[in-house]
């Protein structure tokens, strides 16, 4: 009895020590894309599906509120299509396209008492910049924004695994991602927004100071008013 006593408390001590976040967060990334469409004036593009990599630190104020500064890039080819094209034909042009996001914004987390399992939702703003080959006549940047949510899986206050779903995508820019040859047979401009989808796994490296629990601040009780006594003669 008291062997099963004192692993039960063994159990719940390494549960509560495991949901636990630090201060200062980092976390490496990879994962995979899924493919965008763009329409042109007389032609229609297509960002391809690949895998993506980067990394972030994530600053945490307490257990629930924190701010993620993001780095991100997909390396993918970028391809042409005439209007009419159909599956399985060739593109009139193809790049390789390169595309780096450095976006920050807030994320808020969702602790289960009792449990190493953290949910959280994040959004972002920041910049796209672009660097395609192998011609590079592109403006080289654009307003980009994201959205995230998955959970981080803590196995200790320093160190979990993360799964997300994300959502990045840039602004249109009539002076954008650059596709073809220079001078060639035409060049196309991205003036629709390249927006996709991706499956990330990440890992939690805390660098900080473990943070203390979340608790709700307790509204201060009034003291019960005396109760009137009436007397009558």
């Amino acid at each position: 009895m008291k062997k099963w006593l004192l692993l039960s408390c063994l159990t719940c001590s390494l549960i509560g020590v495991a949901n636990a976040q630090t201060s200062v967060e980092f976390i490496p990334m990879g994962g995979f894309t899924f493919a965008d469409k763009l329409n042109f004036a007389n032609t229609f593009g297509k960002i391809d599906e690949g895998f993506n990599y980067g990394a972030s630190f994530q600053f945490n104020f307490n257990r629930r509120i924190g701010v993620e500064v993001m780095y991100n890039r997909i390396d993918v080819p970028a391809k042409i299509y005439s209007y009419g094209a159909q599956i399985g034909d060739a593109p009139i042009y193809q790049t390789d396209a390169g595309i780096n996001y450095i976006l920050a914004g807030p994320v808020s987390s969702f602790p289960i008492p009792g449990s190493p399992v953290v949910p959280f939702f994040g959004a972002s703003l920041g910049a796209a910049f672009y660097t395609p080959v192998p011609y590079d006549y592109s403006s080289n940047v654009s307003f980009a924004w994201g959205l995230q949510a998955g959970t981080n899986i803590y196995i200790d206050p320093h160190f979990g695994i993360r799964l997300s779903a994300r959502l990045l995508g840039m602004a249109p820019n009539s002076s954008g991602y650059y596709f073809g040859s220079w001078g060639g047979s035409g060049y196309y401009y991205s003036q629709p927004s390249i927006v996709q989808f991706a499956f990330n796994l990440g890992f939690v490296i805390g660098l900080g100071n473990v943070l203390p629990d979340y608790h709700k601040a307790q509204r201060s009780q009034r003291p019960p008013k005396p109760r009137r006594y009436y007397y009558y003669y």
